[in-house]
């Protein structure tokens, strides 16, 4: 597996597959590993002027079976993937189909 660092996860990927995950390494989800799926932004904002953001994920491994409250973790993985399309975007590499 490579990885990249970061403060709360880092980039995982398994040999020989087309897909990188993150592993959660901060302490409330640490060893969680997941993959994100489509991910889509709504096309009007809401009331407040913020742009409402959809996405799916599938959890790979928790191997210390930790309780996820839905809300929270996707809350959570919500704020991971805004960093990382913020980086993508400011370096160019963000892929829009």
């Amino acid at each position: 597996m490579t990885h990249q660092e970061n403060k709360k996860y880092i980039f995982v990927q398994k040999e020989g597959a087309d897909w990188t995950g993150i592993k959660l390494i901060d302490e409330k989800y640490k060893g969680v590993i997941f993959k994100y799926g489509k991910v889509a932004f709504a096309k009007d904002e809401n009331p407040d002027g913020t742009l409402p953001m959809k996405f799916d994920y599938d959890i790979l491994q928790n191997p210390n079976q930790i309780d996820i409250d839905k809300n929270e973790f996707i809350d959570y993985i919500g704020d991971i993937l805004l960093e990382v399309l913020e980086k993508q975007i400011k370096e160019g590499k963000a892929i829009v189909d």
